[in-house]
């Protein structure tokens, strides 16, 4: 009979531990990607009385004998299912939509990762958690290990736009979102006789191609093309008639002498992060599928930054008329913003199982992980980001309620065995009275 109780009492005792996990899970059914555990059972070695015999020509085979001693824990695994999309409005809500997790970092520098992307800026501009942790931005769209940079987004900039001091030596591929065709410019010139054509040459000239060209046409007259800090300006009488190019246009020099800019085409020669009074202040961050965020600010210009042809991350600036200055041309200096990184880091691994879940909604590495990889969303085998939410808990009420209600019995049922295996002693001490 006192088998019968211990064996009754591992019952008892399993039930009420998965009592203990779906507790748990409906007590985070509100709580921001959290993943509900289920757990399994296994049994218990078996008390064997005879372990059988194989058939003979004489007489069949017995099988085994066998008492069970019970039932323990096989295992608690978490469900890692996608709960739902909650709208909450705020543009740094996020969630990723697919694998991944987004990585964060405390304050000595070790990396945690967590579903949960309710996010905020600090003081600082620093991206954090709820709890204040830092979240790790990407430097490229796939890699085997961190970044260990944080994402930060400047509070103030001071943004002087500049004509570039490299533009000669531009190709017309490399001007930020000018669109320059080769063709013609028919010109007067006063004391020339003729009209005189300026031309644009075909392919991919550098500027100093094109004006190359023209002061070779002008050669003798008097006007000649160059280029002054940056911008492009003619010296010299000369009267434009028509074109069927669109330099004129794009370089502004058919509006005025000399011209201001290249359009499109200048360089951001300073962007500081500081708490200045002139300086422009951020407004407002919105992050897109990639987990890349953009910054607007009080004066309209916006900065982001994009991955290009190589895989690098570079920086991308928009002034408050729409000139687009990105990759190389985005120059810092002085108290700069290089610190500064809008791409969300996402990890992935072999086997998140293996996670070992602790508090504030993060995870941590445990034995059973295996390799982790890093990268940015909708890359690879990452998922993308929805922004404007975030991801609700996965926990099925109704499975839950389900599970509980088979636990309770099977605590019900075990706790009548240990009764009356407890009767059956009681009796038997009374026999020799």
């Amino acid at each position: 009979m006192s088998q019968a109780l211990h064996t009754a009492s591992t019952g008892i005792n399993a039930g009420q531990s998965q009592i203990n996990v779906i507790a748990n899970n409906v007590a985070n059914i509100n709580t921001t990607a959290f993943k509900a555990a289920n757990m399994t059972f296994e049994t218990l070695y078996s008390n064997t009385l005879s372990y059988g015999s194989a058939a003979t020509t004489d007489g069949g085979g017995t099988n085994p004998k066998q008492i069970g001693l019970g039932v323990k824990i096989g295992g608690i695994t978490r469900n890692f299912a996608s709960g739902d999309f909650v709208s909450t409005g705020r543009d740094m809500d996020l969630m990723i939509s697919g694998n991944g997790f987004f990585v964060v970092q405390d304050s000595e520098g070790k990396l945690y990762y967590t579903r949960d992307g309710v996010f905020s800026t600090d003081s600082e501009g620093n991206v954090v958690t709820q709890s204040g942790m830092k979240v790790v931005a990407a430097e490229s769209p796939y890699s085997n290990a961190s970044s260990g940079k944080t994402v930060k987004v400047p509070k103030n900039l001071s943004a002087n736009v500049q004509g570039d001091p490299n533009l000669g030596n531009k190709r017309l591929s490399q001007l930020n979102n000018a669109k320059i065709t080769s063709g013609t410019i028919t010109c007067t010139v006063p004391g020339e006789p003729d009209p005189i054509t300026l031309t644009v040459p075909e392919g991919d000239p550098t500027i100093n191609d094109i004006l190359n060209s023209f002061n070779q046409s002008l050669d003798g007259t008097g006007v000649t093309f160059s280029i002054e800090n940056g911008r492009i300006k003619y010296d010299g009488d000369i009267s434009f008639e028509s074109a069927t190019t669109n330099f004129l246009g794009e370089s502004g020099l058919g509006n005025s002498n000399p011209s201001d800019q290249l359009s499109q085409t200048v360089t951001l020669q300073e962007m500081v992060n500081y708490n200045d009074p002139q300086a422009i202040t951020l407004m407002s961050t919105t992050v897109d599928e990639n987990g890349i965020i953009a910054a607007t600010y009080s004066d309209g210009s916006i900065l982001t930054q994009y991955v290009d042809d190589t895989y690098t991350v570079q920086w991308k600036y928009t002034t408050p008329e729409g000139v687009t200055i990105r990759g190389l041309d985005v120059a810092a200096s002085g108290a700069t913003i290089e610190e500064s990184n809008f791409v969300i880091e996402l990890a992935t691994m072999v086997n998140e199982e293996g996670l070992v879940s602790i508090n504030n909604n993060l995870w941590q590495w445990g034995a059973d992980v295996g390799e982790v990889y890093y990268g940015m969303a909708g890359e690879v085998s990452f998922g993308s980001i929805e922004s404007g939410g975030y991801e609700g808990s996965n926990v099925d009420i109704a499975a839950e309620l389900t599970n509980m209600i088979t636990a309770q019995r099977m605590i019900q049922m075990n706790s009548r065995v240990f009764s009356t295996a407890s009767s059956i002693m009681e009796t038997l001490a009374y026999l020799g009275q």
